[in-house]
């Protein structure tokens, strides 16, 4: 092609080898040429929403022909075991995590994983907390408690009862947001109480709740009227970090992070080292014990996994 027929494009949405761009203002269907996935390396989709690329204007429409560098990218490694990498979203400002009160239960084992692999990417995240109106207080409390502590931005939402959603539309206002969270949990619903209009599909889980279920099963960027774009993305069932050394986990636990220095060697993994001073807060109470065990969780995943490969 012509070089002079190369314009600039957004990537808005992927699925499979088609997805959607934004070019001169005007979403439209692209293809991706088979050179792009001849160098995708470890990648299982070598382009994703929020990709900044080249388009070429064909006789039956765009195509894209390269991906340009990008300032960052959230990922996790991809269903199996073949150690690929699953980019989620790139060039964003922060990544928002959607957990919930009530149904289904909130996970620290997937929070926390999900807030290692945005410290790992060296992304912003916030923790937003929905279904405020499902919550019990006492477990609320001790919730809200342990992630400010450990230094997370935590909003508490319900798209129910509105409470607190002007926190998360000032959250988004004017930034380029990825959200990422279980099944269930109301992404969908907050955007929709958010942003009048979008109309993104919810359906029932619990008629007595009215609690809505992700339904999209592709990831989706959108404009906010207000200024900014977010990233929605399909609810998962779990999460796998990726590129996170088995020695360096313990960096991504702000907490943990600090503690250690009391520990008696520098690269201390915080498991069953003596005088592991991260260990005794854990007996202790000083750090909770959801996220200690979470920690050692993931830190054995990848010990494992790092064994095999």
């Amino acid at each position: 092609m012509a070089k002079e027929n190369t314009q600039e494009a957004v990537v808005v949405r992927v699925d499979a080898r088609q997805c959607e761009i934004r070019v001169q203002r005007e979403i439209v269907p692209a293809a991706m040429r088979g050179r792009i996935f001849e160098n995708c390396g470890q990648d299982k989709i070598p382009v994703a929403v929020g990709d900044l690329c080249l388009v070429t204007q064909e006789a039956n429409g765009y195509a894209i022909t390269e991906i340009l560098p990008r300032r960052n990218l959230f990922s996790r490694r991809s269903a199996g075991n073949d150690g690929r990498r699953q980019i989620l979203a790139t060039n964003v400002d922060q990544i928002v995590i959607v957990a919930c009160f009530g149904v289904p239960p909130f996970s620290s084992i997937t929070t926390d994983r999900i807030l290692s692999a945005a410290s790992s990417s060296k992304i912003p995240a916030v923790l937003v907390l929905n279904k405020l109106d499902c919550a019990k207080r006492k477990k609320m409390e001790a919730i809200l408690t342990t992630y400010r502590n450990a230094g997370i931005t935590v909003l508490p939402t319900s798209a129910i009862t509105g409470e607190g959603v002007d926190a998360f539309a000032s959250c988004i206002q004017g930034k380029q947001s990825v959200l990422y969270g279980l099944s269930g949990v109301g992404k969908s619903s907050l955007l929709n109480y958010v942003e009048d209009g979008l109309g993104i599909k919810t359906k029932e889980v619990s008629a007595s709740l009215h609690a809505g279920r992700h339904t999209t099963t592709f990831t989706r960027m959108y404009a906010l009227q207000a200024g900014g774009h977010v990233i929605d993305t399909p609810g998962v069932r779990s999460f796998r970090p990726i590129n996170i050394p088995a020695n360096e986990l313990r960096l991504h636990w702000p907490e943990m992070s600090f503690l250690g220095r009391d520990c008696r060697f520098p690269a201390c993994l915080h498991h069953q080292e003596p005088d592991c001073a991260v260990r005794q807060a854990a007996e202790t109470g000083t750090i909770p014990e959801s996220r200690y065990r979470s920690y050692l969780n993931l830190l054995e995943e990848i010990q494992d996994y790092e064994q095999q490969h």
